[in-house]
C-alpha cells in the first residue's frame, strides 16, 4: 500500500500565528503539495486532487497574510525612518547650527533674495498692464480698476504686517503653450508682442475670443495635493513649524502656535485570542455526512434484558436465558436440546446518517475614494478593527453552535457558595458522570469549555480568604492545574457569555458586581469537529456602481465553517456561585477557611 502522507490543514483563522510560524505553515503546506504532486501521473487519485485544491487555497491565504504583515512592517519603518531623520535634525541643528543645504540655510538664503523675487513678481504684474495697455488702448474700465487695485493692496499690506523671516509666496510668470517661465519684464512684453501680431483681426468687439499669453500664480515652497502621503506632510507640517519665526510667536503672549497633528488612532482591540480549540477538516462539498455511532448503551439493551427506556439499569438487570447477555443453567442446556430454550444473540445494526452543511460568513466595507487617498490612515486602523471583530465574531458563531448541540442541565452549586470550590466541584461532579455513563477510564481527559472571565472569578474569590496563606497572589497557570488535576482540558475562551445583558462587556451597562453564574460544556475529544470550506478574500474591489459615487470597496471576504457533532453527547452546565470566599454558613460561623 503507498504510504499515507500526513495531512496539512490551513487555520481558517491566520492572525493569531507569529511570523515564525506563519513561515513554518507556508513552508509544510508547500511540501505537502510537491508530495501529492510527486506521485506522478496515473497515481493521482480523487482525495488527492481535492487535497491540492485544499492546500492551494491554503496557500494563497498564506501568501496573503505574509504579504499583508510584509506592507504593514515597511510601512511602520517608513514612518519611523522619518520621524527618527527629522528628530535628529533638530536636535543637530540646535547643538551645530543649520548645515548648508538645509532648510534653515535655505530660509537664510532666501531672506537675501526676497527682496528682487518681490521686484521680479511687481515687475511682472506691471508688464502685463502696459502690454494690455498697448494692445487694446488706454482704456481705463474694470480692468484697469482691477490690476491698480491688486499692488495697493499688496503693498498696503506689507507695510503694516510684522517682518516674518520665512519665504514669502512669490509670483511666478510662466509663458502659454511652451510653458516657459518668463523672468524679465521684456520678456513678457516680447511674448504680448508676438501675440499680437499673430492674431487675426476680427468684429467680434467684446465676444472676440481671448487668446492666452502667460500665467501667473503663486511659486511656493511647499506643494501638497491628494497624492501627497501623510508622513511627507508631516515632515512640511514640522519644517514650517520650526523656522525662525515660530520662537517669537511663541515667546509671549500664550502659545500662539497651531496644534501639532498626529493621525496615529487610539486601538486597543487585541488581536482575536481564547478561539476555541477543535479538531478541524476541510470540506469541499459543501457539507460533511457521518453515521450515527452507538454507545455501549446501545449494546445492553439491543435485544433481551430490561427496558431501554430505564436508562443503564442493562449494567444491574436480573439475567435469564431470554436476555442477553445471557444466564444460561444446566436445566437450559438439558432443555436446548429439545430447542425449547435457545441463547439470544444480537445482530449489528444498521447505523443512521446524519449531515451538516457550511455556513458563509463574510464582510464588506465601502470607504470613500478622496477619505483614503488623504487619510489612508484612518482606512486602514478601521480596516484593522474590523478585521478583529470578524475573528471575534466567527469565534463566538462556532461556539453558540456547540451549546446549541449540547444537552443543557442545571442545578450544580447555588446562590452565595464559594465560586472556587463550587466552579471545581461541578467540574469534577460532571466528569465523573459522563465518564461512568460511557464507560470511560477513570483517567480519561475531557473537554471543558469555559468562558474566559472564570478565571478572574475563582482568582477573585481566593482573594477573600484572608486565613489562607498565599491566597490574594493565584497566577492563571495555578488556577488551570486545578482543572488538570481533574481529569479536563479547560478552554477558557473569549467571546462566550460577554456582551449581552448582565455580562461583561456590555455597551451600555457597566458592570460592578461579579456574575453568580456561568456556563460550562463538557464532552468526549472528538465530539465536535470544526469543518472548513472555501475561504475567499477579493480585497479592493472598484466597480461601477460605486465610482458613480466615488466610492470602492475596501474589503471584501467571506469563508465558511460548520459544527458537525459526531460523538455521542455534549452537556451544558449552569453553575451557580458567589464571590465571598465562603459560604454563608462559613462567614457567619467565622470558621477557618
Amino acid at each position: 500500500m503507498p504510504e499515507q502522507l500526513e495531512r496539512i490543514t490551513v487555520p481558517g483563522n491566520l492572525i493569531p500565528l507569529e511570523d515564525d510560524e506563519l513561515q513554518t505553515l507556508h513552508d509544510n503546506v508547500l511540501a505537502a503539495f510537491n508530495d501529492v504532486r510527486d506521485k506522478g501521473p496515473g497515481h493521482y487519485e480523487e482525495t488527492d486532487l481535492s487535497y491540492a485544491y485544499e492546500l492551494r487555497d491554503g496557500l494563497s491565504r498564506v501568501k496573503a497574510e505574509m504579504s499583508a504583515r510584509k506592507v504593514r512592517a515597511e510601512q511602520t519603518a517608513a514612518s519611523q525612518a522619518l520621524k527618527a531623520e527629522r528628530v535628529m535634525n533638530e536636535i543637530n541643528e540646535s547643538i551645530n547650527g543649520a548645515a548648508e543645504g538645509t532648510p534653515e540655510a535655505v530660509v537664510q538664503q532666501a531672506k537675501s533674495d526676497l527682496e528682487r523675487e518681490k521686484a521680479i513678481a511687481a515687475a511682472a504684474a506691471q508688464g502685463v498692464t502696459d502690454a494690455m495697455i498697448k494692445l487694446f488702448g488706454d482704456r481705463r474700465g474694470n480692468f484697469m480698476q482691477v490690476t491698480e487695485r491688486a499692488p495697493a493692496s499688496l503693498g498696503a499690506t506689507q507695510q503694516k504686517a510684522p517682518k516674518v523671516d520665512v519665504p514669502q509666496p512669490t509670483l511666478g510668470v510662466t509663458a502659454a503653450g511652451s510653458g516657459q517661465a518668463l523672468t524679465s519684464l521684456e520678456s513678457l512684453g516680447d511674448a504680448f508682442t508676438r501675440m499680437a501680431g499673430d492674431i487675426p483681426v476680427t468684429q467680434l468687439g467684446r465676444h472676440a475670443p481671448r487668446h492666452k499669453v502667460a500665467s501667473i500664480a503663486n511659486d511656493f515652497k511647499y506643494r501638497a495635493d491628494r497624492d501627497t502621503s501623510p508622513y511627507v506632510l508631516q515632515e512640511y507640517m514640522d519644517e514650517m513649524m520650526s523656522q525662525d519665526g515660530s520662537p517669537a510667536l511663541t515667546a509671549a503672549g500664550g502659545w500662539c502656535a497651531p496644534n501639532e497633528i498626529r493621525y496615529n488612532f487610539f486601538n486597543i482591540a487585541e488581536e482575536p485570542s481564547g478561539i476555541v480549540d477543535l479538531p478541524t477538516v476541510g470540506v469541499t462539498r459543501g457539507g460533511l455526512q457521518w453515521p450515527v455511532s452507538p454507545a455501549i448503551g446501545d449494546v445492553f439493551f439491543q435485544a433481551g434484558g430490561s427496558n431501554p427506556a430505564s436508562g443503564f439499569g442493562g449494567f444491574a438487570f436480573s439475567f435469564a436465558n431470554t436476555s442477553d447477555p445471557w444466564l444460561w443453567s444446566e436445566t437450559d442446556d438439558i432443555l436446548t436440546v429439545t430447542g425449547s430454550v435457545n441463547k439470544p444473540t444480537l445482530r449489528v445494526p444498521c447505523s443512521s446518517f446524519t449531515s451538516g452543511r457550511l455556513e458563509a460568513y463574510g464582510i464588506t466595507l465601502t470607504a470613500g475614494n478622496l477619505t483614503d487617498s488623504a487619510y489612508p490612515e484612518q482606512t486602514q486602523n478601521f480596516l484593522r478593527l474590523l478585521r478583529m471583530a470578524y475573528a471575534h465574531a466567527i469565534n463566538a458563531r462556532l461556539i453558540s453552535l456547540m451549546a446549541s448541540a449540547s444537552t443543557a442541565f442545571s442545578g450544580l452549586g447555588g446562590s452565595g457558595k464559594p465560586a472556587f470550590q463550587t466552579i471545581l466541584d461541578g467540574v469534577e461532579l460532571a466528569a465523573t458522570d459522563y465518564r461512568n455513563k460511557f464507560a470511560m477510564a477513570d483517567d480519561a481527559v475531557l473537554e471543558v469549555i469555559l468562558p474566559r472571565y472564570v478565571l478572574a472569578v475563582i482568582r477573585a474569590d481566593l482573594a477573600w480568604r484572608t486565613r489562607q496563606e498565599g491566597s490574594n497572589s493565584v497566577p492563571d497557570s495555578t488556577i488551570r492545574s486545578y482543572f488538570t488535576d481533574r481529569g479536563v482540558r479547560a478552554q477558557f475562551v473569549s467571546d462566550y457569555q460577554v456582551r449581552g445583558s448582565g455580562q461583561f462587556g456590555n455597551n451600555v451597562t457597566t458592570l460592578t458586581t461579579w456574575p453568580t453564574t456561568a456556563d460550562m460544556l463538557i464532552y468526549a475529544p472528538g465530539t465536535f469537529l470544526h469543518g472548513q470550506g472555501m475561504s475567499l478574500d477579493l480585497g479592493v474591489v472598484r466597480d461601477s456602481v460605486l465610482n458613480a459615487e466615488n466610492d470602492f470597496t475596501a474589503a471584501w471576504a467571506e469563508e465558511t465553517h460548520m459544527i458537525a457533532k459526531v460523538g455521542h453527547e455534549s452537556r451544558k452546565y449552569t453553575i451557580t456561585y458567589g464571590v465571598a470566599g465562603a459560604g454563608t454558613a462559613d462567614l457567619s460561623a467565622g470558621a477557618q477557611l
